[in-house]
C-alpha cells in the first residue's frame, strides 16, 4: 500500500511512544484517534498529526477510511474494542496484555478467525530485530540445549486504589502489566509450560504487587520469571543453555543490545537505533496485510492462546 491508515483507540503513554514511531515506517499515516477523555484525544492529534478526533469508538470506526486500528485502552477493554473493530471489518493490532482472560482471549480468537480478518497481540518485542536474531541462533543450536531463563522486570509504584494499574478489573497488577514480559521470554525459548510453583504479595485491595514464577517446561528446560511494583530490578534476562547463552541488556524486553556466547566466541547484536522499536510490529502488521495474512506467521494467535493460557492458570491460582 503506498498509504497505510492507521486509528488508534486510547492515548495513554505507550499510545505515544507508538504513535511516534509512525514516522520511520514508510507510508504510514495516523489517520484517527478516540479516548475516552475527549480533551487527550485532541491534544494526542494535535500533537502526532492525526487527520480528525473521533467523539466515539463508533465514529472512529464507521467512516471507512482505516485499514487498521491499534487497540490500546486499558486491559479491560480489550476484548469490546477489539470486537467492535473486527465486526467492522477492520484488522486490529491489540496491546497486551491481551485479554483479562482465556475465554475473553478465544471469543477475540474465534471471531477474527470466523470472520478471515487480521488479529494480531501488539507484543512488540517479539518484532525487535535483536530479539528476532537471538531467538534464530537458539534455534540453530549455538546455545545447544537451552536449560535456563531468567527475567525480571520491577518498578516502585506506590498503591493507588483507583489507578488503572492498580484495578484487577481493568487487568491492574505486576502479573499482567508487566509480568507478560519475563513470561513471553520463558515461553519463547523453552516452549509450553508443564507445572509452576507460585509466590506473590497482595496489594490492600487484592491486586498482586510482587509475584515470582518458577516454572518446569514441556521439554525440561527451567524458568525464573519475576515482575514486581515493589522496587526496581535490573530488568535484564539471561537465557542458558549446555554450550552458550544470551544476555539482554536493560531494559530486556525493549531494543536493547543482545550478547551471545558460546565456546566459538562472543557476539554482540546491537540495539536498533532509530526510534522506539515499535515500528517494527507496525511494519511486519503492514507486510501481512499486504500479503493477505489473516494471522502473523511470527507470532500466530496460538502462541497469543499459550501465553494468555499460562497467565489464566496463575490468575486462577491466586484465586484459589
Amino acid at each position: 500500500m503506498e498509504e497505510f491508515r492507521w486509528g488508534i483507540l486510547g492515548c495513554g503513554q505507550i499510545a505515544h511512544r507508538w504513535a511516534s514511531d509512525l514516522e520511520h515506517v514508510p507510508g504510514a499515516r495516523l489517520q484517527a484517534v478516540w479516548a475516552r477523555n475527549p480533551d487527550k484525544a485532541s491534544a494526542f492529534s494535535l500533537e502526532h498529526g492525526a487527520l480528525r478526533t473521533a467523539g466515539s469508538v463508533a465514529e472512529l470506526l464507521e467512516t471507512g477510511d482505516l485499514d487498521a486500528v491499534y487497540v490500546a485502552t486499558p486491559h479491560g477493554r480489550h476484548r469490546d474494542d477489539t470486537l467492535s473493530c473486527l465486526e467492522h471489518s477492520i484488522p486490529v493490532l491489540c496491546e497486551k496484555a491481551f485479554a483479562l482472560d482465556l475465554d475473553q482471549a478465544r471469543q477475540m480468537v474465534d471471531f477474527a478467525r470466523s470472520r478471515k480478518i487480521f488479529l494480531m497481540e501488539a507484543l512488540w518485542t517479539r518484532f525487535l530485530p535483536g530479539f528476532r536474531s537471538a531467538l534464530e541462533f537458539a534455534g540453530e543450536g549455538r546455545l545447544g540445549k537451552i536449560r535456563f531463563v531468567h527475567a525480571d522486570f520491577g518498578f516502585h509504584a506506590p498503591f493507588h486504589a483507583d489507578s488503572r494499574l492498580w484495578d484487577p478489573a481493568m487487568g491492574g497488577g505486576a502479573l499482567m502489566d508487566i509480568g507478560v514480559y519475563p513470561l513471553f521470554f520463558a515461553l519463547a525459548f523453552l516452549g509450553p509450560v508443564e507445572s509452576f510453583e507460585l509466590r506473590w504479595t497482595p496489594a490492600p485491595n487484592g491486586a498482586d504487587r510482587s509475584i515470582r514464577i518458577q516454572a518446569l517446561h514441556r521439554d525440561g528446560g527451567h524458568s525464573d520469571s519475576l515482575a514486581t511494583f515493589d522496587e526496581p530490578t535490573p530488568c535484564r534476562a539471561r537465557v542458558q543453555g549446555d554450550a552458550g547463552s544470551l544476555d539482554f541488556a536493560p531494559q530486556f524486553h525493549t531494543a536493547t543490545d543482545v550478547v551471545l556466547e558460546n565456546p566459538h566466541g562472543s557476539w554482540v547484536l546491537p540495539a536498533s537505533s532509530a526510534g522506539s522499536g515499535y515500528q517494527f510490529e507496525i511494519l511486519h502488521v503492514q507486510e501481512c496485510l499486504s500479503n493477505g495474512w489473516t494471522e502473523s506467521p511470527l507470532w500466530p494467535l496460538s502462541r497469543t492462546l499459550e501465553l494468555t493460557e499460562i497467565l489464566w492458570r496463575i490468575q486462577e491460582r491466586m484465586r484459589a
